[in-house]
This record gives C-alpha cells, structure tokens and sequence, in this order.
C-alpha cells in the first residue's frame, strides 16, 4: 500500500494462495507475488545464519523486480536520480557500489549495538543511497526486518498510517542528521509486531495467565513514567482491537446473509492522551469501528477512549486521571451516543478500564438496574461476549 498497490488485502491473500485475482493489474499482482519470494528467501538465509552482505542485498532486489523490470533487477542504477520535494538527493551512480559496501560493513562492524538502532540504519541507508532504480522502499523495509529477525525480534512493519503522517518526514530528517524521529518509529512498528505476535499466542495457546503474571511481575519492579503507561494502553488497545477485527473477519469467512464491518481508526498519539488525563477531553479518540448489515438491518458502534469519572457504583478507587473504552451506537440521526447515555438493556457492555496491563469490564445488568464488574478480563472474552449480545438484540440469534 506504501507503494501504491492497489490490491485489498483479501485480494492479496487471493493472489497468494491462487495466482489468479480478477481485479487490480498484472503488476501489482507480481508485486505481491515477489515480495512473498523475498520473505521466503530471507527465511531460508535466516535458517542457515547468512549474515548481511551485498549479494544478499542484490538477490533481494532481483526477486523484487522478477518480471517487473528484468533489466533492473539486482542492478545498480547507472544514472541521477532525483526524489519529488527531498531535501537531498540520492547518491550519483559512481559512488553506489561503496556507499552500499560501507553500510553492510557498518552494520556487519557493530555487533553489539541495538538490534532496533541496526535495523533502522539499514533501513535508512538504503533508502539515503537509492541503489536501485525502482524498488529502494520495499528493499529497504525487508534489509531493516531481516536484521530486526536475525537479533531475535520481529518485523518493524510499516503501516500506510506512518506514510500519511510522517514515515518520509523522519527519513528527511535522518538525512539532515537528526534520526531520533525515524529510530522511533522503527521502535514503535517492532513493539505493535510484537503485541499482534503476543495476542495470537494469547488466543491460540491459552497463555493468558503466565503472561499475566509475568507482565505484572516485571511491571512490579519498574516504575512507569507517563510515557510508559501510554505505551502500555496503546498496546492494551491495539489487543482489543486485534481480537475484533480477526473475529470479524472469521465471522464474515461463515455468514451468509450477514455482513460485519470493521474500521480501524488508529487510537491515541501521546497528545491526546496527555489531553484526556488533564483536561477531560481531546478530539477524534475512535479506536474502531463496527458496522453490521443483514437485510434491512444496519447498526453501527463505535469504540472510543474517554477519562473514566467517579461513579457511586464503582467498585474500587480508581486513579483521577484513568482512561477507559466507551462505547456509542448510531442513532436514527446519524449521530453517536453512548451506552450509558440510552435505554439499552440487551447490550450489557458499557465500559472498559485500562488498569495497567490487565482489562476491566462494567456492564449494566437490566435486572438490577446497576453496573457489573468483571476482572482481568481478556480481548477475546470481551469481543465474543458483545458481539453475541448484538446478534441477540437484532435478533439473528
């Protein structure tokens, strides 16, 4: 998407399974097709322990561009460059052979160093040099990765949100010499890698409680700055928000006659969320998304971060500044309010509380008339419950 393929990711599981995908062009589809050679041929040298080398990097390339442009494929360009509204221009054709030797030898040359710093070197080595003539960006995002799953951790994949925001800013910072902005980024796509990794083992495995217990146990001994604990609810959130959208997707693969949307709407930057513990409030705080379709019915619910209120019927003192999940339904107006603010007793969620590493859950029982607590709750519990209980309400079960 980075790079303009047009292909939806159904279309690309299409091609990758059965080579054939009506929609989108010949291109793109040898696209996809190439960059799954990539990951397999960088599994195969992970397998073997090949170190980074320059042939290494020329293979890729070659299998990036097989069948796209065969006379450019793992060959230097041998002619100027020049990237629409950089700052600085990549490198002239005669210096490309040693600038890309000096890179692997960098990297090859610092063992010791972070394995995040390595990654976000190559990463924008690569893209400083502009070796190739088509094909740098994707090359470089794979260098950054296989050196990332050489030290043992994940992909820092980036996401078409880092693009739009400041993904190409950062590089052009880094090539005028201030790369914290860039070795951020990298470190964030590496941990929201690992938490997508850490929800499925969650879920697969049924690992919840030792890590649980060893997340607050490690948590015990640090004490967190602000800046930790909104890196903590972004990864608490993007959980969530992973249980939904694969629950979905898999519901959608067994329907018939009933269609649910999900929408991702990317969640908190650290702004808002100084925003929310200080002054109560902050702009455009949608997590995600859900919009159901069957017949004539259409509903849609949204999850957004709010800062949790005293309430009589709390059932332990909460931190003045908690943040918490609230969730609002589409009225007849086209408008959004929430659970609590209307009479809807078939749908029992109302909030979730972001305690540290683990999850709260309020419902609202209609017997009753007051607010059920559930402790420790987990993604997957909380994404099967609701999603139940609005298939109930509309009657489809």
């Amino acid at each position: 998407m980075i790079e303009g393929n047009s292909l939806s990711r159904r279309e690309t599981i299409v091609v990758l399974s059965s080579g054939i995908v009506e929609a989108g062009s010949r291109k793109d589809q040898l696209e996809v097709k190439n960059l799954a050679d990539c990951c397999i041929y960088l599994q195969d040298c992970l397998d073997v322990g090949e170190p980074l080398s320059v042939h290494l990097i020329k293979q890729v390339h070659q299998k990036l561009l097989q069948g796209i442009d065969d006379s450019a494929s793992g060959n230097y360009r041998t002619v100027d460059v020049a990237i629409s509204g950089a700052k600085v221009a990549p490198a002239s054709p005669l210096d490309i052979p040693h600038l890309v030797e000096h890179a692997v030898e960098t990297i090859n040359a610092n063992p010791h160093a972070h394995p995040i710093q390595q990654a976000a070197y190559i990463h924008w080595a690569l893209a400083r040099i502009h070796p190739f003539k088509d094909g740098n960006g994707r090359l470089s995002r794979l260098i950054q990765d296989y050196a990332l799953l050489k030290c043992r951790y994940v992909p820092a994949t980036v996401q078409p949100e880092d693009r739009e925001k400041n993904y190409y800013q950062a590089l052009e910072d880094a090539d005028l010499g201030d790369g914290l902005a860039f070795l951020e980024i990298v470190a964030k796509n590496t941990l929201r890698t690992a938490g997508r990794y850490l929800s499925i083992i969650r879920a697969e495995e049924e690992k919840t409680n030792w890590i649980m217990s060893i997340a607050k146990a490690a948590s015990e001994k640090v004490r967190e700055t602000e800046h930790r604990k909104f890196v903590t609810l972004q990864k608490m959130s993007d959980e969530l928000k992973f249980a939904f959208s694969t629950t979905t997707t898999s519901l959608n693969d067994q329907l018939d006659g009933i269609w649910i949307g999900f929408k991702d709407y990317g969640g908190l930057d650290f702004e808002k969320y100084q925003d929310l513990k200080t002054k109560g409030k902050a702009s455009r705080t949608w997590l995600f998304g859900l919009h159901l379709r069957s017949g004539g019915i259409d509903q849609r619910f949204i999850f957004w971060h709010a800062k949790h209120y005293r309430r009589p019927d709390d059932q332990q003192e909460f931190p003045e500044a908690m943040l918490n999940l609230l969730v609002s339904l589409e009225d007849s107006a086209g408008g959004y309010r929430a659970l609590d603010e209307i009479v809807e007793d078939r749908i029992t969620l109302r909030e979730i509380i972001f305690d540290g590493r683990t999850m709260i859950r309020r419902r609202y029982n209609p017997i009753t008339r007051k607010s059920e607590w559930d402790y420790d709750v987990s993604p997957t519990e909380i994404c099967s419950h609701f999603i139940q209980e609005v298939f109930g309400k509309l009657g489809l079960i």
